[in-house]
């Protein structure tokens, strides 16, 4: 009887080594939903955090700015994400604009003490689900959170009526509140009468991005020509009229 052949190892591993399989990836990293928190201070942020994580079930994503929320939305499909109107360098209209297209299944509930006619419509026209002011009691927010979750809409009957009294006005005149500071800064600079190169040489930015800001902000201000934009700006006190 022929000796079997000695078995063939592969050099340098023992025969009892077992390969070890690959960790999956965080809980928090592989599972949907949640709820994005977006609110650039920090003590609110904590107030609703413990507000609402226990009572909703859902873990708290945060953020402090646009692209911050905007990438989250993006990586987890939050269930819901509660915004506030006023961020640094935007305004949380446009993020409910454009967490609506990246994330089509968030709810969007605005947490925010601004509310006047051109913010009423803003909201209503972005989009979102529903509206808390800040100086309501937590528990109305919880309330709120609760309601818009499960595929209602959450509006005071505050809000309703002053949505009413902006639709009979006409736009244009309250829209310098939804205005980014960029947007307020091109606004000025057109005021005062400089043209499109100038704003791009005095923000450095590029030419195209100047008449972008400027386009933006006609539409915005419901405006056709500077004529009348920098009769809004005098009107408004923001450029005095010997500088225009």
């Amino acid at each position: 009887m022929k000796p079997r052949p000695a078995s063939r190892r592969r050099p340098g591993r023992p025969a009892s080594a077992k390969r070890t399989p690959t960790p999956p990836p965080p809980r928090h990293e592989r599972e949907p939903g949640g709820l994005l928190l977006v609110e650039d201070h920090q003590a609110i942020r904590e107030l609703i955090r413990e507000t609402l994580g226990a009572r909703l079930g859902l873990r708290i994503l945060e953020a402090g700015d646009m692209l911050e929320a905007l990438a989250l939305a993006r990586r987890h499909r939050p269930r819901l994400a509660i915004v506030d109107i006023g961020l640094p360098g935007a305004n949380g209209i446009e993020l409910i604009r454009r967490v609506r297209r990246e994330s089509p299944e968030t709810r969007t509930l605005v947490f925010s003490s601004m509310r006047n006619h051109q913010v009423v419509r803003g909201v209503m026209q972005a989009g979102a689900n529903g509206f808390v002011e800040k100086s309501e009691p937590l528990g109305t927010l919880r309330q709120a959170a609760q309601a818009v979750l499960t595929g209602r809409s959450w509006f005071s009957e505050s809000f309703h009526r002053q949505l009413a009294e902006s639709l009979a006005q006409p736009t244009g005149e309250n829209a310098l509140i939804t205005l980014t500071p960029r947007e307020r800064e091109v606004l000025l600079l057109v005021a005062q009468s400089h043209s499109s190169k100038e704003v791009s040489a005095r923000l450095g930015v590029s030419l195209k991005t100047a008449e972008n800001h400027r386009n933006n902000l006609m539409r915005k201000l419901g405006l056709h020509d500077t004529a009348a934009l920098v009769r809004m700006a005098i009107r408004h006190r923001i450029v005095d009229p010997e500088l225009a």
